[in-house]
């Protein structure tokens, strides 16, 4: 009795042991028809998301998996496939080979996106920048309470993505979050930033003390135009950048402004001449500026301290640029080219 006992525990053992090995085989085979071949179907894909494989792995212990990525591409898929664009001369079908490779394009572009989206959640922890999700519920609660109709709000969403509010709080509402509190820990910590801030602030008190503009963009101005007193010369509104197009239009011949924020740095503008050239309004205008730190800028500095491994067979991670990019030259140049031929194409817009 004792000998058929060890001999049954023997046998359960040994079977115990087969499926784990048969198990182990097939994830490993799995993982490298994805990984290796880059193959996709039905049985590949099932079990990639039964066990949420990674399509990206960031700093070794942050993961974005193929299910929050084929997630984001369906609701992506949904929204384009749902409209109607017939009324611009435009349909979208990824059906079609063409539909294919521009669907691959979104995707990448999700990829991209959510990467990021975890690079920016490990940077804010690391900072001791925390959202929970009561604070993403209250700031959406806040938002839709302005609206009135909360139950509008939850039927598009439903009907665009085929998301619930649970869905559009975790992949819209709180990445944003976390990027806003990130953006103003940088501002307010950045030494290169606040030293920019510091210096266009400085230049504006001497200018409200009655110093004269001309020198005092000698003195403070980090532009070209500087060593001629911040001289730019003529242009139209659509010339300049819409952070100075606007007030420079509606200012007064002899205005100066206070201080501008734009992309590229902290700007102090005069007006000092306005007419009409050519059927066009045109303002001739000098500035001081002073360059800054932006937060993509700053971000794509905090990456390079960050190892990023994508490991599909498609895609490689660009750490100079901060970006995923495609490994096959057909679909490099597909994309290179569907951006330059891009106008009106509805797909490439949004």
């Amino acid at each position: 009795m004792k000998h058929k006992d060890v001999k049954n525990k023997i046998n359960l053992k040994t079977i115990i042991i087969s499926i784990v090995v048969i198990f182990f085989v097939y994830i490993t085979i799995v993982g490298i028809s994805l990984y290796i071949f880059g193959a996709h179907n039905s049985v590949v894909n099932k079990t990639a998301k039964s066990l949420h494989f990674p399509v990206a792995i960031i700093g070794m212990n942050n993961f974005v998996t193929i299910n929050q990525l084929e997630d984001n591409l369906t609701s992506v898929r949904k929204f384009y496939e749902g409209q109607n664009f017939s009324g611009i001369g435009f349909r979208v079908d990824f059906k079609t080979e063409d539909g294919q490779k521009r669907l691959k394009i979104k995707e990448k572009g999700l990829l991209n996106k959510l990467i990021e989206n975890k690079i920016i959640e490990k940077l804010a922890s690391s900072h001791d920048i925390i959202i929970t999700e009561a604070m993403v519920s209250q700031s959406v609660d806040m938002e839709i309470a302005q609206l009135n109709n909360i139950e509008n709000v939850s039927q598009n969403i439903a009907s665009l993505y085929g998301w619930d509010m649970h869905d559009f709080e975790n992949k819209i509402v709180k990445p944003d979050m976390y990027r806003e509190k990130l953006e103003k820990y940088m501002r307010e910590q950045d030494v290169d930033f606040t030293k920019a801030n510091s210096k266009i602030i400085q230049a504006q008190d001497e200018l409200n003390q009655g110093a004269d503009f001309m020198n005092i963009a000698k003195k403070y101005s980090e532009g070209e135009s500087a060593v001629v007193g911040g001289d730019l010369g003529w242009f139209t509104a659509d010339q300049m950048m819409p952070e100075i197009s606007i007030p420079a239009f509606v200012m007064q011949k002899g205005d100066r402004s206070d201080v501008i924020e734009s992309s590229i740095g902290f700007h102090i503008i005069r007006i000092d001449d306005k007419q009409s050239m050519d059927g066009k309004d045109k303002v001739k205008i000098s500035q001081i500026i002073v360059r800054k730190k932006d937060f993509a800028g700053w971000l794509l500095e905090e990456e390079k301290n960050i190892s990023i491994f994508i490991p599909l067979k498609e895609y490689r991670w660009n750490k100079e640029t901060g970006t995923v990019d495609f490994v096959d030259q057909e679909m490099k140049d597909f994309e290179d080219n569907l951006m330059i031929n891009s106008a009106g194409d509805i797909s490439v817009i949004f």
